[in-house]
């Protein structure tokens, strides 16, 4: 994949929108949190990541609104799918960056670049967008699913990351399937939240009473389940296996630093890697890309 369609997805995301200096050009609003991360001792078993001994973990979590307005209402609409990265450990450490809808709007980067022109277009030549939707069953899926959501809280939802993974055990046995960070309905079960902050309020509230828990889990790829499919859901098989706990704690004491802080999902500690799809290697780029531009404080 040539890396000029990693700068081309960029230049096309901020054709799209108005970015600050300094800024994300998506998912722009964020809310820092820290904590700890906790292994079961059964993820050791069939991963040898040194995440999964009996250490606690330093964790640090970034959940996020769509779009590159660092100030949107977190109740609208256009602040869906919320975002989540994940930073845990150390010295071997594991970065995780995830959406709240499973999947994605394309399965390789020409594709998400011909979406994104479509959309940067939609108000001038509304056919350009709904000829695309028309021709790519990914995306029309990825839009209805954006807008079916419900504006529930943070820690109320499953986070999907978007490329599948491979574990490999102290044994040399592999595992390949697809890592999820699920909520447990401590900031809002199943109901619509409302109001410019009621995200941040509504985590900041449960963290007042005691840590908050999300759980990764890792679900092995399923009968008929594309592993080099990005843009694809997995069927419902029940065949989840739990990782660890992310205990939420309390917000970091400088929310500012994220606009400095760079959360690079290719940091994969020993035991657990890519599996690879068309799309990866220039998402992969795309990011770091962004994180350039955004310290150098261009828009």
């Amino acid at each position: 994949m040539p890396d000029s369609t990693a700068a081309k997805l960029i230049d096309a995301l901020h054709a799209g929108a108005e970015v600050s200096p300094g800024c994300r050009v998506n998912h722009a609003r964020g809310l820092l949190v820290e904590g700890r991360f906790l292994g079961v001792p059964r993820a050791a078993q069939f991963c040898a990541s040194p995440m999964f001994n009996d250490a606690e973990q330093p964790l640090l979590v970034r959940f996020s609104d769509s779009g590159p307005d660092p100030r949107i209402r977190q109740d609208s609409p256009q602040a869906e799918p919320r975002g989540l990265a994940v930073r845990i450990g150390q010295d071997s450490q594991l970065v995780l960056v995830g959406h709240s809808i499973e999947g994605f709007p394309a399965q390789d980067p020409q594709t998400f670049l011909a979406f994104i022109q479509a959309l940067n277009t939609q108000h001038a030549a509304p056919e350009s967008l709904q000829a695309h939707l028309a021709a790519n069953a990914r995306a029309q899926r990825f839009g209805q699913l954006q807008q079916d959501t419900l504006p529930t809280g943070y820690a109320s939802r499953s986070y999907h990351m978007l490329h599948s993974y491979r574990l490999t055990a102290a044994d040399g046995g592999t595992r390949t399937g697809r890592l999820t960070i699920r909520g447990r309905n401590a900031d809002g079960a199943h109901k619509a939240l409302n109001g410019r902050n009621c995200m941040d309020e509504a985590l900041r509230h449960a963290m007042e009473a005691g840590p908050v828990a999300l759980e990764l889990a890792f679900t092995p790829a399923p009968e008929g389940g594309a592993t080099n499919d990005p843009s694809a859901g997995w069927p419902e098989h029940g065949g989840s296996m739990l990782l660890g706990y992310l205990m939420l704690e309390r917000l970091a004491p400088d929310q500012d630093a994220q606009r400095t802080l760079v959360f690079d999902p290719s940091i994969l500690p020993a035991g657990i890697e890519f599996v690879g799809d068309p799309l990866l290697k220039a998402r992969l780029l795309a990011y770091r890309l962004a994180a350039e531009r955004r310290l150098r404080g261009i828009s």
